[in-house]
């Protein structure tokens, strides 16, 4: 069943569709059949869209009573609530201040962990370079002792080679 406001809308359609008559302003022709069963409908509906608004009007009162108790409950769970949330913020404030001192704590052991772990670093390293110290000088005393075998040898070549060559010397080099 249509509402009366879809049926003034069927209406309004009903006059935009209707034929104007010839030299009568503001005069045109419709469907009349299609217009009677419109405003019967209407009349069909109305009494029970009345009776709908007085049965609202008259649970105004009801619907009142009841949104005020439905109110006065919100006000009272907003105040436990609100009452809940004090206590609430007593507590909080201690677990913000137990969690500062935990925080300060563990920012004062991990100052402490990297301290230790600087120094145990620099310990390594100290004796990592004194160790690199002892075997660069080791390397360099055998370079050393290498450069002067070399020329030791070098030295000993040149000498034979401004001596007169004896073959007995050249036997002997043979051997080596």
């Amino acid at each position: 069943m249509k509402s009366i406001e879809e049926l003034l809308e069927s209406m309004d359609v009903v006059m935009d569709k209707a034929t104007n008559i010839p030299f009568k302003p503001g005069k045109c022709m419709v469907d009349a059949d299609e217009l009677n069963r419109i405003i019967d409908d209407i009349r069909i509906n109305l009494p029970q869209e009345i009776r709908q608004a007085k049965a609202i009007v008259a649970e105004r009162g009801t619907i009142l009573d009841d949104a005020r108790k439905e109110a006065d409950e919100i006000i009272h769970k907003a105040e436990d609530r609100a009452r809940a949330l004090v206590n609430q913020e007593e507590i909080y404030k201690q677990a913000q201040a137990k969690a500062m001192e935990m925080i300060t704590t563990a920012q004062e052991k991990s100052k402490e962990v990297k301290k230790a772990a600087v120094e145990f670093s620099d310990n390594i390293l100290l004796n990592t370079e004194n160790a690199v110290t002892q075997s660069l000088e080791v390397i360099r005393q055998s370079r050393k002792g290498l450069r002067s075998a070399a020329q030791a040898e070098a030295a000993k070549k040149s000498r034979r080679s401004a001596a007169p060559v004896d073959d007995s010397d050249v036997e002997n080099s043979d051997e080596q």
